[in-house]
């Protein structure tokens, strides 16, 4: 009991009736303690100590605003009794007044430092508030007192969690499992700390743990599906989605999750509906809405997809994930107001994901070139280059070196030794070059036509030379060496090989493109497995070309060259000498030239030129490409939906002054 600050005469009566309220508390009797405590105050007791009383009995019957007005005249009593604040701090805790809470719950380990449940339920009414850092330091300091306070164990883990700080919360969970083996919440909690490490078979493993201690935890079987999916297990991981959803028909993060997997899938007509039953069991789901208008804009909808990002921003104005999709759909003006409170929102910074914070200054970047601000867009592209260099950390040197074994081996003395078969088989089509460069564009110009089929990316080509190399225990930069030993049978079996596997997407189909851009590389290679391919080589101003690709941020790491002006310079360097060398040591006519700014001033010339080279047929649907309703995946995806346009010719000088770096490496290949 709190001492008395107004000790009167009567001291041993006083403290005959405080020994008899303790009782009645001590054995559950909150009625009769309350009837004692208000007799004691209503015969003049000034005694912090029944006042305590009262709020605990009245607390104990769930009458919790008049506790804490009994508690509060309590502590106006004995303002230095720790007691006393801390057991306001329970009853504000069960009226959900967690601010407060936590204001009582601190007076208490102030006046107390040593008082660890005291720190422990500060921590609790911290952690509801969202204050994580707060919460952190006051379950560090009740484990200094405690060191085997296993719920603080416990709960110190799933804050660090909360504030995504992996790797500290760990310790604390397997800390607390070790005294809790049984707890399932806590293997749920080690699992997202392990997911989001990276580790996503141990994080795995301990989903099933869970599971197996709770069959039925839906959400379980949710997070073991997002670290299948993680794996590379599909089929698996939709069957814990559906698992979950059959568990918990109202659970709409299963829906947004197995919409995350066919989405990878680029099954987008499935993931969209997912999305969709997503929102309709939470309207205000806008993660899902976010998600559904990207699902919607890979099938080319953008009149959609703006909607739905629009939709989105409604949800929450400041989603910066909203924000930064409508960035590419949406050419912005001084009327727009989703520039300026984009900019606004840099205060989130430091609270989101990296990949987030990328995202953010790239689109920051974009709606300042729309608006002309150019010199504060290039600051913000170039900080959004900065971190995703930093992120990726790329190895130019073993570009270099592929890139001259490759001269090395297929130089004019090798191609003069052997006659290139005849053409036989399948009469593929390689769209080659540079990033940015309108390789996205003749695709779909191509694509338009019925003999053609558009298949966008295809990593076949590469992974089948790599594997050259990795087989025979070398490094993937070796292939070249290999590949030069290869008898003709040999390669022309490879290219049937590559011809079995894209012909599976489109049986039917008379050509089928194929515009890896970096398929650049291994036209030697393409010549001599593919007698009957076309290749066309997409070429456009180094300028505008290397700047173009600085300015976006691809949604694969395998373009890490271009986030430093350098890298890119001099990958645009080798990538052209190296095309140049292709000219020289294969016959005339073997790669057809197509530059961009001829492709945008005579649309119609350069599409029947693209046509005569590939053997097919004038179509003037051809010149509708714009309409093509087939996925495009690449970052062009939104400009091969408009018709030709000539803004993005010279955009590099509106940054002529912060890309005389770049100027000075490219300036003779101009």
């Amino acid at each position: 009991m709190p001492r008395n600050t107004n000790p009167s005469a009567n001291a041993p009566t006083e403290t005959k009736n405080l020994e008899l309220l303790a009782g009645l508390i001590k054995q559950r009797q909150h009625v009769q303690a309350e009837a004692l405590a208000r007799k004691l105050i209503d015969a003049g007791t000034s005694h912090a100590g029944v006042w305590q009383v009262l709020g605990t009995a009245l607390h104990a019957q769930g009458r919790f605003a008049e506790a804490v007005e009994a508690q509060h005249t309590a502590i106006s009593l004995a303002p230095w009794d720790a007691v006393t604040h801390y057991v306001l701090g329970e009853s504000l805790m069960a009226m959900r007044q967690t601010g407060p809470a936590a204001e009582s719950y601190h007076c208490a380990r102030t006046i107390k430092p040593d008082f660890a449940d005291a720190h422990f339920k500060c921590g609790n009414a911290l952690a509801l508030q969202n204050r994580l850092d707060e919460a952190v330091e006051a379950y560090r300091s009740t484990l200094k007192l405690r060191p085997e306070f296993t719920e603080a164990q416990a709960n110190l883990g799933f804050t660090l969690l909360s504030a995504q700080r992996y790797a500290e919360a760990e310790p604390h969970l397997r800390q607390a499992l070790q005294t809790l083996p049984n707890r399932a919440p806590l293997h749920n909690a080690l699992g997202v700390v392990l997911y989001g490490q990276g580790r996503m078979a141990e994080a795995a493993e301990r989903f099933r743990h869970v599971i197996a201690l709770v069959p039925n935890d839906a959400q379980a079987h949710a997070n073991l599906g997002n670290a299948l999916r993680e794996l590379g297990a599909f089929t698996e991981a939709e069957a814990c989605y559906r698992r979950a959803m059959a568990l918990d028909s109202r659970f709409a993060r299963a829906h947004f999750d197995l919409g995350g997997l066919l989405y990878v899938q680029e099954r987008y007509e499935e993931a969209e509906q997912q999305y969709r039953h997503a929102l309709q069991l939470k309207p205000d789901y806008v993660e899902a809405c976010n998600n559904l208008g990207r699902s919607i804009r890979r099938q080319g909808r953008l009149d959609e997809a703006r909607d739905m990002f629009d939709a989105a921003l409604a949800i929450d104005p400041e989603s910066v994930e909203a924000y930064c999709n409508l960035a590419a759909l949406r050419t912005f003006t001084p009327e727009h107001a989703e520039p300026k409170r984009l900019e606004q929102l840099a205060y989130k910074l430091p609270a989101l994901s990296e990949n987030l914070r990328i995202r953010y200054w790239f689109s920051l970047g974009k709606m300042r070139e729309d608006l002309g601000r150019y010199d504060e867009a290039f600051a913000a592209y170039a900080q959004g280059n900065r971190l995703k260099h930093a992120q990726l950390s790329p190895n130019e040197a073993s570009k270099i070196a592929l890139v001259d074994k490759l001269r090395a081996a297929f130089d004019a003395r090798f191609f003069s030794s052997r006659a290139l078969p005849a053409s036989t088989g399948k009469s593929p089509i390689f769209i080659v070059g540079m990033p940015r460069s309108g390789t996205s564009l003749i695709e779909q110009i191509l694509s338009t036509h019925p003999d053609i089929h558009g298949a966008g990316e295809l990593p076949d080509l590469e992974n089948m030379l790599f594997a050259l190399a990795t087989e025979a225990g070398q490094p993937v930069e070796s292939f070249p060496e290999i590949a030069s030993r290869m008898t003709a049978d040999e390669l022309l079996r490879l290219g049937d090989a590559y011809t079995e596997r894209v012909w599976k997407l489109a049986p039917t189909a008379t050509r089928i493109t194929d515009k890896m851009m970096g398929n650049f590389a291994y036209v030697g290679m393409i010549r001599l497995m593919l007698p009957n391919a076309k290749i066309i080589h997409a070429m456009r101003d180094p300028m505008d070309s290397c700047f173009s690709c600085y300015a976006t941020l691809f949604s694969r790491n395998n373009l890490d060259y271009t986030y430093d002006l350098g890298e890119l310079g001099r990958h645009y360097v080798r990538y052209i000498e190296l095309m140049q060398h292709w000219q020289r040591v294969l016959p005339p006519g073997s790669i057809l030239d197509v530059r961009y700014e001829d492709m945008v001033a005579d649309p119609e010339g350069q599409a029947r030129r693209l046509l005569d080279y590939l053997g097919l047929p004038w179509d003037p649907r051809c010149l509708n490409f714009h309409q093509n309703t087939r996925v495009v995946k690449t970052a062009s995806a939104a400009q091969v939906r408009r018709p030709v346009y000539r803004s993005s010719v010279a955009r590099w000088t509106h940054f002529d002054t912060h890309l005389q770096p770049l100027l000075e490496i490219v300036r003779e290949y101009r």
